[in-house]
């Protein structure tokens, strides 16, 4: 009796401990999940504060183009000279004037504006913001400004080599359907010193869906460049 005894206590805690590892491998299941939901919630809320910075920013250009027009500035005189990028963006005619900082973006007494560094992450090591007057954002049915050439240019700032995850948050804040779009007719670049090209790309030109059609901000991918190169772009004054 003694020796069921034991043998059945035996039993009993063997079954214990099985009970015991079954759930414990359950539970480590469960945090592990749990642990990739907050991973993934965190990026997602990472991309959302880089999103709200650079969405910021740019209408910060925006509204200090407005605010140059206002005080009589000229759309060609409009300069993005800075201290920053490799490329030169002075403006001839920016520097005729008395005051040469009255018409320039980054200057005070101008726009006032600093010039926005990319957030780490945002785009490539070394990714450099461009202004252009080379493009016209959406189709002649429905652009963001005119599709006159020369005259329908639209100014232009574009972020190239610009993060998938960022622009996908982007393109949701800006209700772009689609993801990140892709353009396959290419896009100029043309660094913007006074003159609007005398031709006009238009960004979003291929077959429908036209998802940037209307659209003053968003991201999408030029495949016509090799390789192919994700842009934010914004509309900084739409003409």
């Amino acid at each position: 009796m003694h020796t069921d005894s034991r043998t059945s206590q035996h039993g009993n805690a063997l079954w214990f401990i099985l009970v015991a590892i079954v759930l414990l491998a359950a539970l480590t299941v469960l945090l592990s999940r749990s642990g990739t939901n907050v991973d993934q919630s965190g990026d997602v809320e990472q991309q959302r504060i880089k999103a709200s910075q650079i969405l910021r920013w740019a209408k910060g250009v925006e509204s200090a183009v407005e605010q140059m027009k206002l005080r009589g500035i000229s759309e060609s005189d409009i300069s993005f000279e800075n201290t920053v990028t490799a490329q030169d963006y002075s403006n001839a005619s920016c520097d005729a004037h008395k005051d040469p900082n009255e018409c320039k973006i980054f200057a005070t007494g101008g726009g006032g504006q600093n010039y926005l560094t990319p957030p780490s992450g945002s785009a490539a090591p070394g990714s450099e913001w461009i202004f252009t007057g080379a493009n016209n954002v959406g189709t002649a049915a429905y652009p963001v400004g005119t599709t006159a050439a020369g005259t329908g240019n639209d100014l232009v700032m574009l972020l190239p080599d610009a993060n998938a995850a960022l622009c996908s948050q982007i393109n949701r804040d800006m209700e772009i359907d689609g993801g990140i779009p892709t353009d396959a007719t290419g896009i100029a670049l043309t660094p913007f010193t006074g003159d609007y090209d005398a031709a006009l790309v238009v960004i979003d030109g291929d077959g429908p869906p036209f998802e940037l059609n209307g659209k003053a901000s968003g991201c999408f991918t030029d495949t016509n460049a090799t390789p192919d190169v994700t842009y934010f772009y914004y509309v900084v004054l739409p003409r």
